[in-house]
């Protein structure tokens, strides 16, 4: 072959290979992730049981971390926490715990250290609670219960641009009781979106994390944040208001809002407010109640095998077979567990949370407040969540 061909040969074997490159990135531009959510939506209505259980070591997943792709952002995955996040509230004295559970409408100020001639940044970093993760097999599905590994939980991380230069903000407004948002900000309007696609998401009651970084002659110094978790998820170094909608056990069960919801969770992910499942959420809010953390796993038959009972009824399209009075017979807070018609164990629990048309007694147009296999929220008895045979018990 002479050299004219060899070199016409090389010249097509160049151009072929820049253009399947160029194809390539074009595909992967182009490629949209999976949406959980939609998939979760096909999946059988839920009717949660007892879960298995795994030791907290069990082999996991990497821990999604998903943040701007500026350079600053860029830099900070390589550098070590340093900085301390503190808070007031009620402009009560500087407290320097990494997680503050004040009362909706509370004042709360955070701030850190000043370094002279550095640039302030401050960050939400929110769980993506569109999504339904797990470590086990759901109840519906093959090989139910089944330990599968710790999920991967997915967190966006966005700044919070009205704050830049501030080393002291109030990221919540108690006026409107809602968080404190720079509406002209596209950077935190996409993350808004994200959030507000989530029915789960609350602006005013449940959990919130915030990261700080400062950068000073080219170094950058920051709280912690996703890029110190591991295969359980959000590191509980991570600065966390979790806001209490009210006093005493409920108001602690609210804190749990916008946690996101993992079937099977160990309590390592309950009591540090990474993941919870129907059971773990009323037994990790008791913890925080109680001062006292659970160290136990606990499933929907155990609680209701261990826990004193207080009622015992049939409930039918939300309507009760004999008649309870709030404050008499049943109190919010009171966990109820169902048993579902044809089922030898009981399934779901959640905990009653108020007589929403406030007639004192206990019927459909009463609110509880559960997860799993979704988020914690509130839905009404008569929405069906609850149907069968219920246990309430006492906490």
């Amino acid at each position: 072959m002479n050299r004219s061909k060899i070199f016409r040969v090389a010249v097509a074997t160049t151009l072929v290979g820049v253009f399947a490159y160029s194809l390539a990135i074009r595909c992967l531009k182009l490629a949209k992730p999976a949406n959980h959510a939609e998939v979760a939506a096909l999946a059988k209505p839920p009717k949660v049981a007892g879960k298995s259980r795994e030791p907290d070591e069990a082999a996991g997943k990497e821990v999604s971390v998903v943040t701007e792709s500026d350079a600053f952002a860029r830099s900070v995955k390589h550098s070590v926490p340093t900085l301390l996040i503190q808070s007031s509230i009620n402009g009560g004295p500087w407290v320097k715990s990494t997680a503050i559970y004040p009362l909706k409408g509370q004042k709360v100020v955070l701030k850190v250290d000043k370094i002279s001639g550095g640039k302030i940044r401050w960050h939400q970093i929110i769980p993506d609670t569109s999504k339904i993760y797990k470590n086990a097999n759901m109840p519906w599905e093959k090989d139910a219960y089944k330990w599968i590994g710790l999920a991967k939980i997915d967190y966006q991380r966005k700044e919070l641009t009205e704050f830049q230069g501030r080393w002291q903000i109030e990221p919540f407004d108690n006026e409107n009781n809602t968080q404190v948002r720079d509406r002209k900000s596209s950077s935190f309007r996409s993350l808004w979106d994200k959030a507000a696609n989530s029915k789960f998401y609350h602006e005013d009651v449940g959990s919130f994390w915030f990261q700080a970084e400062v950068k000073k002659e080219g170094v950058i110094y920051r709280s912690p944040g996703i890029e110190d978790s591991d295969t359980k998820g959000l590191s509980p170094k991570v600065f966390r208001v979790s806001i209490r909608d009210g006093e005493g056990y409920i108001g602690y069960l609210t804190s749990f809002f916008n946690v996101p919801a993992l079937f099977g969770s160990v309590t390592y992910q309950s009591n540090n407010y990474i993941g919870v499942d129907c059971a773990d959420v009323l037994v990790a809010a008791y913890g925080k109640w109680k001062d006292k953390p659970i160290e136990k796993n606990y499933n929907v038959a155990m609680l209701v095998s261990q826990w004193p009972k207080v009622q015992e009824f049939d409930v039918l399209e939300g309507t009760a077979d004999k008649q309870l009075k709030w404050g008499r017979d049943v109190h919010p807070g009171y966990f109820i567990a169902v048993r579902y018609s044809g089922s030898k164990q009981y399934q779901h629990i959640g905990a009653l949370f108020s007589d929403t048309n406030q007639n004192g007694v206990l019927d459909g147009s009463n609110l509880v407040i559960h997860a799993g296999p979704v988020p914690l929220h509130c839905s009404y008895l008569r929405e069906g969540n609850f149907d069968g045979h219920i246990v309430l018990l006492q906490p």
